[in-house]
C-alpha cells in the first residue's frame, strides 16, 4: 500500500467513523475529533492491521476491511499509547480518560468472548455513494473464507443496532451486549463461530465435486 493510498484509506474511515456514538463521546468536540480521527487510522489502526493482520479495499480505495490476525498480542490501545508521542495534538485529559475508558471495556470484552485466536474485524467503512450489504460482504469475503480454512473464529463489535442484522447475515452472532461505563455509549459484541473441521471438509468435497461437473 502505497503512501498515498493510507492516507486516502485514512480520510475514508475518518469519514466513516466520524459520528459513530463512540467516538462522539469520547471526541464531543466536532473540531478536534477529525484531526484526532486522522491521526488515530493512519498512524495506529492502519499501521497496526498491515503489520499484525489484513486489509481489503477496492480497487480505488472508497471501501476498506481492517483486520487483526488471530494470536497476535497486540492491542489497539497499546498500539495507541505507543504512537502518542508522535501525535500532532494534545489529547485533553477527559477525553484521553473516555478513551482509555472505552478501550479497557472493548478490550476486557474481546478477550472474553472472542476465544483464544480469532480474527479481529477492527473497522469496516466505505463512501456513501458504494456503501452496501454486497460492498461489505465482498470485503470480508478473503478473512471469512481464510478463517474457516484456519478452523478460526471472527470477531467484531458495533455500536449502531442498526448494522446488527447485516453481521447476522455475514454469520456471527450476538455474543453480548453492554453499556460503556460512566455515560458511554450501548454497544454490542459478535462472535463468527469457527467451522468445525467436519463441516470444512464437507465444503471443499462439495467445491471439488462441482468442479470436476464443470
Amino acid at each position: 500500500m502505497r503512501s498515498s493510498q493510507i492516507e486516502l484509506l485514512g480520510s475514508l474511515l475518518t469519514e466513516t467513523f466520524y459520528d459513530d456514538p463512540r467516538v462522539t463521546y469520547i471526541l464531543p468536540d466536532e473540531r478536534k475529533r477529525r484531526s484526532v480521527l486522522s491521526w488515530f487510522f493512519t498512524s495506529v489502526a492502519i499501521r497496526t492491521s498491515r503489520l499484525c493482520g489484513e486489509i481489503s479495499t477496492s480497487a480505488n480505495v472508497n471501501a476498506a476491511a481492517l483486520w487483526i490476525s488471530p494470536g497476535v498480542e497486540l492491542t489497539i490501545g497499546h498500539a495507541a499509547r505507543t504512537e502518542a508521542l508522535f501525535r500532532p495534538f494534545k489529547l485533553d485529559r477527559l477525553s484521553l480518560a473516555r478513551w482509555i475508558n472505552v478501550n479497557r471495556c472493548l478490550e476486557t470484552a474481546r478477550l472474553r468472548q472472542g476465544g483464544k485466536h480469532h480474527w479481529y474485524l477492527l473497522a469496516l467503512g466505505a463512501e456513501p455513494s458504494v456503501a452496501g450489504r454486497a460492498t461489505f460482504k465482498a470485503l470480508m469475503a478473503p478473512v471469512l473464507a481464510r478463517a474457516d480454512w484456519d478452523l478460526r473464529s471472527c470477531y467484531t463489535e458495533s455500536f449502531q443496532e442498526r448494522d446488527l442484522p447485516f453481521y447476522e447475515q455475514s454469520g456471527f452472532q450476538i455474543a453480548g451486549a453492554g453499556r460503556i461505563p460512566n455515560g458511554g455509549p450501548n454497544f454490542w459484541t459478535l462472535v463468527r463461530p469457527a467451522m468445525t473441521r467436519k463441516n470444512r471438509d464437507l465444503v471443499v468435497g462439495a467445491h471439488d465435486m462441482s468442479s470436476s461437473h464443470a
